[in-house]
């Protein structure tokens, strides 16, 4: 078999518009998906167990069915009551429900992560409420939280490959329409691998870099923090020995 890539190179255009449209995909799935998860979240943790149940019920529900069957259900089940959605909408929102149940067992992790003796401590230095979420609680839940949403976000610029099936235009079904008119599926879909790998290594590396500068300024707080807790307790400890 004679292998030709030149199909790749004339249809690169295609193919970055395919990318750049799964990245922008992702990442309103992404967004989307975070604010669901902090609600579920919530949710999940409320002291009322009517939230509880309807945060677990939505959770095994979105993260026990597949996208596909997502998609499917909302791009071609809700025209059967009138509501008629393009395919990029439709993406976008089978995306974010389903990401939703991810994120919102992501940051219920990283709430878990909290102790109250941490929140009690910020406390007693004299922090407010706000402050304590500053500067203890949501660096915290951050630190905890942001690896495993960077590899949600890689699940979900390969996830969305399948949304391909209902029309919108990534990169995988931009691979469908150059392998279609030049029948060269194995270069075509062998070199759309490599760009997936480009994609996601790039990614991962990029956000890589944004959290540890974000969670190098979270830890100089944190680390001020604790020595004014330090402090404050050896303060408490001198005070009790004196008197």
């Amino acid at each position: 078999m004679d292998l030709y890539f030149g199909v790749i190179w004339r249809s690169l255009p295609e193919f970055l518009k395919g990318a750049a449209q799964t990245l922008y995909v992702s990442s309103l799935a992404m967004g989307g998906g975070f604010l669901i998860g902090l609600v579920g979240a919530l949710a999940r943790r409320s002291r009322f167990s009517i939230f509880r149940g309807l945060g677990t019920l939505y959770v095994n529900l979105f993260r026990n069915t597949p996208l596909l069957v997502q998609a499917y259900l909302i791009y071609f089940g809700l025209p059967s009551f009138g509501l008629n959605l393009d395919s990029f909408t439709s993406s976008v929102l089978a995306l974010t429900i389903n990401n939703g149940g991810y994120m919102t067992e992501i940051i219920r992790g990283g709430m878990n992560a909290i102790h109250k003796n941490e929140v009690d401590a910020a406390i007693a230095l004299g922090m407010t409420y706000l402050q304590s979420l500053r500067y203890v609680i949501i660096p915290h839940i951050f630190r905890v939280v942001y690896p495993p949403m960077v590899s949600q976000f890689v699940l979900l610029i390969l996830g969305s490959s399948v949304l391909a099936l209902i029309g919108l235009e990534e990169l995988t079904f931009k691979a469908r329409m150059v392998e279609a008119y030049t029948f060269r599926a194995f270069e075509v879909y062998l070199s759309v691998m490599v760009m997936y790998v480009v994609l996601t290594v790039m990614t991962t590396v990029l956000l890589r870099v944004i959290g540890w500068r974000a969670l190098r300024g979270t830890q100089v707080r944190r680390a001020n923090v604790v020595l004014g807790m330090r402090r404050l307790l050896r303060h408490v400890g001198k005070s009790f020995y004196i008197s």
